[in-house]
């Protein structure tokens, strides 16, 4: 996952043309209010997993169920994983894997909890990182997704990460714009991530 390959991204966000029912534009339509919904106040951080636990699951269309056993682990590895500065690691992402029963649904909790830490992450991001499908036990391993947030980490530091972000998110407002939705700005990780997206609806 090169930012040369990522680069194409740009293209096709330009070009492309997604259908009215795409999964695509529900995702870019509902993105915005997705995580508004999760930085929404709550009573105390227990409401405020529950909350981000239902919006992982609608996003990935699975039904919730949590294994209340790990439920006070994954609260803790969630609120540790909420702060601005938030050591990225096994210690973060293991509690939360075993609460939900799903690592894919983990990382998209915790990016729900601090998107400029975590990315969203599934087999179709994965395959583009890894170059070939990814097997059922390696989308369950941590390390697989610590090894994505890494190899998005080491774009984000390419020199020309700063060109390839102005010229992706230039080509995002534009798309959003055509759509008729309202401009909501990708933090970098994001941006990384939404790239890699388009190259797996590509296929390329």
């Amino acid at each position: 996952m090169h930012i040369e390959r990522l680069y194409q991204a740009v293209e096709l966000v330009s070009a492309g043309r997604l259908r009215a029912n795409a999964p695509a534009l529900t995702r870019l339509h509902s993105y915005p209010a997705l995580l508004g919904a999760a930085q929404a106040s709550a009573s105390d951080t227990t409401e405020a997993f529950l909350r981000c636990a239902a919006l992982a699951h609608a996003w990935s269309t699975q039904a919730l169920r949590l294994d209340t056993a790990e439920l006070s682990a994954a609260i803790a590895a969630f609120d540790a994983a909420r702060a601005p500065e938030a050591v990225v690691g096994s210690g973060l992402i293991d509690p939360v894997a075993a609460c939900l029963g799903s690592l894919e649904n983990a990382a998209t909790l915790l990016h729900l909890a601090n998107p400029a830490r975590f990315s969203l992450w599934d087999r179709e991001l994965e395959a583009v990182h890894l170059g070939e499908p990814p097997s059922e036990y390696h989308m369950g391993q941590a390390r697989s997704y610590l090894r994505f947030l890494a190899t998005a980490q080491e774009v984000i530091a390419h020199p020309l990460f700063l060109t390839f972000h102005h010229a992706f998110c230039t080509a995002h407002q534009a798309r959003l714009q055509r759509l008729g939705i309202p401009p909501y700005p990708l933090s970098e990780l994001r941006v990384v991530e939404s790239a890699a997206a388009e190259l797996a609806r590509a296929g390329r």
